[in-house]
């Protein structure tokens, strides 16, 4: 495949961005540590179960790219937003939403291990009952968040504008969900499953997320979900090259599993020349979407090129 870098004739520098994920990353890590130490005191003066239950998520929400949260930081500084300390807090809000979906989605998926550790449902002898506390789990990130996003220092209309956009994209990533569990395999479905939880979950959502809080005009907007979407697909896209045709040594599973498994995913249905092709495609319209904006650019080079 061609470099993607070489389409634009740019070197592969990513010094801006790397800036500022060093700048934020490790905020955002705080806050998650601060906050998830918070809802530990609180549960130890209901139940000792629950202690062992927070606890679990702790382990489960080290590590991660915390991309979400980046891109809810990211919005907010493209709408002109100043305030640093609040922003941080909202990322933390997308990144333990990200938890939640996540401690779900392995029960949906019947894995027994996440980020290294083993995830919730596999804690407890008994099956319904170790996935009844996981879906439980999973929604006490999302009534955490509304917490957090409700007592945010920023204009009250913002915040306001802020839940409405997420409580659009919470229920379409349910739509993706439903669609993932019931493996409807035919490629509109596929496509629409990804569009769901990829472009629109992992990109458009804690993108408008942000340019809301900073009171982002209707313009931006638009353009942040035309780009996020994109985004999304470059980032999808790689994911499943890095699946199928990937390093295990780089990325941290093995690779072909999805083949060997009958799963359909973007790599198997397209094969490798026709994927690259797409990841190329995507790439330059995400560029078009991107138009100046430096930021932007480096994220979607940075997302076609990955490794892990």
């Amino acid at each position: 495949m061609k470099n993607l870098w070489e389409l634009s004739g740019k070197k592969n520098k990513l010094s801006e961005l790397d800036e500022f994920v060093r700048k934020y990353k490790h905020q955002i890590d705080r806050g998650i540590k601060e906050e998830l130490e918070k809802r530990l005191a609180e549960v130890k003066d209901i139940s000792p179960q629950l202690v062992s239950v927070v606890l679990a998520m702790s382990e489960l929400a080290a590590g991660g790219k915390r991309m979400r949260g980046l891109l809810t930081i990211l919005g907010y500084e493209l709408a002109g937003g100043k305030d640093e300390k609040e922003i941080v807090k909202a990322a933390v809000v997308m990144e333990l939403f990200h938890l939640g979906l996540l401690i779900q989605d392995d029960v949906m998926d019947r894995d027994e291990l996440r980020r290294g550790v083993k995830t919730i449902h596999v804690r407890y002898p008994d099956l319904h009952l170790g996935e009844a506390v996981a879906n439980c789990v999973g929604d006490l990130t999302f009534g955490w968040g509304m917490e957090i996003i409700s007592k945010l220092n920023i204009q009250s209309s913002k915040v306001v504008a802020a839940m409405s956009v997420w409580g659009k994209y919470f229920a379409r990533v349910g739509y993706g969900q439903i669609l993932d569990v019931m493996k409807v395999a035919d490629q509109t479905t596929l496509l629409n499953i990804l569009a769901l939880k990829s472009g629109e979950y992992s990109c458009v959502l804690p993108l408008l997320m942000g340019a809301t809080l900073g009171g982002a005009q209707a313009e931006l907007l638009d353009k942040l979900t035309r780009y996020g979407m994109e985004l999304g697909w470059v980032f999808q896209l790689r994911d499943d090259w890095l699946a199928d045709f990937g390093e295990s040594q780089k990325t941290g599973k093995p690779v072909g599993n999805d083949r060997r498994e009958g799963k359909k995913t973007l790599a198997t249905m397209y094969g490798r020349e026709k994927l690259e092709e797409e990841i190329v495609w995507h790439t330059k319209r995400a560029r078009v979407e991107a138009g100046e904006e430096k930021m932007l650019l480096a994220l979607v080079e940075w997302a076609g090129t990955r490794e892990n």
